[in-house]
């Protein structure tokens, strides 16, 4: 993701209101004009806690909440910044003020009109709240937000934050904005509305059925700029399919309409592919995601780093590529996808695959074999219905048995897996997958600052705590130069890479799934993690 310069309020307001214009004439460029109707339905894999966008327990939900709730901008595919409850903003020449002029229009789903009351009790009551945003918001930022009139609010920042406006419109984590109306004198965990939302989104909640389905219906006063007649379909139906078989063969019979790309089975891609009544979308790759295998450092004999390395050794991943994805994707060289061109390191400390020095390893260690041949047994958990993890663990489990660890797969359900890696740190080795993007500060700074070794979904759950690291993480946001940032994150993945929380597997290829029925069910850089108000049926 490359870093944007500061620009001036008129560029700016002039590049919105062009996209805007672009956004209105999308249609045309298919050839056709979006009608409205129908019903689109997403398949999920796990059951969610709640909708609130601050308390998510897995991003299961994110797909769920965009539609119901607004950023102040999105994202285009192109990475441009996308008019939403802010018509046009400003950064100041010194880039410590950012003021967003909002929409005039905008009423939440309950009727009550939108305003800056409700952008800056978010921003300054709720959104700090949220643990996972220790790292990007609270302390580091120390951002003042004040509401000028009803329609403008501005950000003072007490030293220069590179990825802000990327933070700003970053469906998964980012600050969707909550009505003040409703969560001011509440405790925000307790609120009934996390259950029953209202937000300013195209779609409004109307049933949670537990164990089957949330439906959402369309938002008639979706606000305009740029949105007028949208959203096109009358109702987005999140279904509950947490079996992998389950929801190719619902896909294939046409009972849902999108399949996300973490959820795709790898091995269905080739027959996905000749099936003339879908659609694969490598778009929407705004994420840059990585499969890790994230490693306890608290559990013994994976706290030593030795170990840690003996297992990067032992684990082949072009085989896992070739053998899981299918050659789809690609070997992960860093904790950085490679895509982010500026700040990834290609010259990290490497570890091809080499049984002989894992053995090494393992011995030095302290860990001989025993009899049998095993020097140890260690937990190896994983969710067993999402896209092909259990099919990693396996491959993973065998790799590491030529050198002697014997990895025990844990198996279970999305909502107990987040459980146990997140909030019970009740694991050894775990296959997980992270975002980097859109900025490393937001995608990694989670999960590598000692402070954010807290119990909360998407955080160091790992325990790695290292001062060298913290120190940079703490500086390289506010530099300017883009220069300064590369050299910093540099050198934070050379101490990663060697010290291995997290070992990269494979950077995550993007492979949407949706009927072919349907258009523009693609169009933000975040892809499945996107409203679908530009969604619609063919004729």
């Amino acid at each position: 993701m490359k870093n944007r310069p500061l620009i001036s309020q008129v560029n700016v307001v002039l590049s919105l209101i062009l996209l805007s214009a672009l956004v209105m004439l999308a249609a045309t460029a298919h050839g056709a004009t979006p009608k409205h109707g129908g019903t689109f339905i997403f398949a999920v894999e796990g059951e969610q806690a709640n909708l609130n966008p601050f308390l998510i327990s897995t991003s299961d939900v994110v797909p769920i909440q965009v539609n119901l709730f607004s950023t102040l901008l999105t994202q285009d595919l192109k990475s441009n910044f996308v008019p939403s409850l802010a018509e046009s903003y400003s950064v100041s020449g010194d880039g410590l003020t950012y003021t967003f002029h909002l929409v005039k229009n905008a009423t939440w789903h309950d009727g009550k009109p939108f305003t800056s009351a409700d952008v800056v009790y978010t921003l300054r009551d709720l959104y700090p709240q949220n643990p996972r945003t220790g790292t990007w918001w609270k302390p580091n930022v120390n951002v003042v937000v004040e509401a000028p009139d009803n329609l403008t609010v501005v950000l003072k920042l007490k030293q220069p934050y590179a990825p802000l406006l990327d933070l700003i419109a970053y469906p998964t984590g980012g600050p969707s904005i909550l009505p003040k109306h409703l969560y001011e004198g509440t405790d925000m965990k307790k609120n009934p509305y996390n259950s029953k939302p209202i937000g300013t989104g195209p779609f409004m909640f109307k049933e949670w059925v537990k164990g089957s389905h949330i439906e959402l219906v369309r938002n008639p006063n979706y606000f305009a700029s740029g949105k007028e007649g949208k959203p096109y379909v009358d109702r987005v139906v999140f279904r509950l399919i947490p079996d992998p078989a389950g929801r190719m063969l619902a896909l294939k019979k046409g009972d849902v309409d999108f399949v996300p790309y973490n959820a795709v089975p790898f091995e269905e891609v080739p027959e996905l592919r000749k099936d003339p009544n879908l659609v694969i979308d490598t778009r929407g790759a705004g994420g840059a995601t990585i499969k890790y295998l994230f490693i306890n450092l608290r559990n013994p004999p994976v706290s030593n780093k030795m170990v840690r390395q003996a297992i990067a050794y032992a684990i082949d991943k072009r085989k896992i590529v070739d053998l899981v994805l299918l050659g789809e994707g690609k070997a992960a060289k860093s904790i950085v996808n490679s895509v982010t061109e500026w700040a990834f390191n290609p010259k990290v400390p490497d570890y091809p695959f080499n049984l002989e020095k894992a053995n090494a390893l393992l011995d030095k260690a302290g860990y001989p074999k025993g009899a049998s041949g095993i020097r140890f047994k260690t937990r190896l958990l994983c969710v067993g219905g999402r896209g092909s993890d259990i099919m990693i663990a396996e491959v993973m489990r065998d790799q590491l048995k030529q050198v002697g660890i014997d990895a025990q797969i844990m198996s279970t359900d999305r909502a107990s897996f987040s459980d146990a890696l997140f909030m019970r740190w009740d694991f050894d080795l775990a296959i997980q997958q992270a975002a980097t993007a859109p900025d490393p500060m937001v995608g990694l700074t989670r999960l590598l600052h000692s402070k954010n070794i807290v119990k909360a979904a998407l955080t160091n759950s790992a325990g790695f705590s290292n001062a060298e690291v913290d120190k940079l993480l703490d500086e390289e946001y506010k530099q300017v130069s883009k220069e300064k940032r590369a050299a910093m994150w540099y050198r934070i993945q050379e101490i990663v890479m060697d010290e291995l929380p997290y070992f990269p597997i494979y950077e995550q290829p993007v492979l949407n799934v949706h009927r072919a029925v349907w258009i523009d069910a693609i169009t933000s850089l975040y892809g499945h993690n996107q409203s679908r108000e530009n969604a619609y049926l063919k004729k």
